[in-house]
């Protein structure tokens, strides 16, 4: 996979797990696309290269991100809320935008 200097992001919701220095990390536009990280620094960091297999598979399906709308964020922070709730955990998440280059063919 080969990216350009130009860039595009896309939003991800952030999530600290209760008792623990791991934070859960979605991306709404690219449906099932979940990691990991220690801390909020390291799930982010993680979550790209989850969404760059998610745009490689994508890619030879010929399907690309969704568009990203207030709806479909709203969607991805309930339902993280959602489960943080069915834990009993603090309903805490937070929005963050991640760049990725563009991709282009090889």
């Amino acid at each position: 996979m080969v990216y350009s200097a130009g860039m595009t992001s896309y939003t991800v919701v952030l999530a600290p797990n209760e008792g623990s220095s791991y934070w859960t990390i979605t991306c709404p536009a690219m449906p099932g696309v979940v990691s990991q990280g220690i801390g909020r620094k390291g799930a982010l960091r993680n979550i790209v290269e989850a969404m760059e297999l998610w745009l490689e598979v994508a890619s030879e399906d010929g399907h690309g991100p969704l568009p990203e709308t207030p709806d479909l964020i709203a969607a991805e922070v309930a339902f993280v809320l959602g489960w943080k709730a069915e834990e009993g955990w603090p309903l805490v998440v937070e929005t963050a935008q991640v760049s990725m280059g563009e991709r282009v063919a090889a």
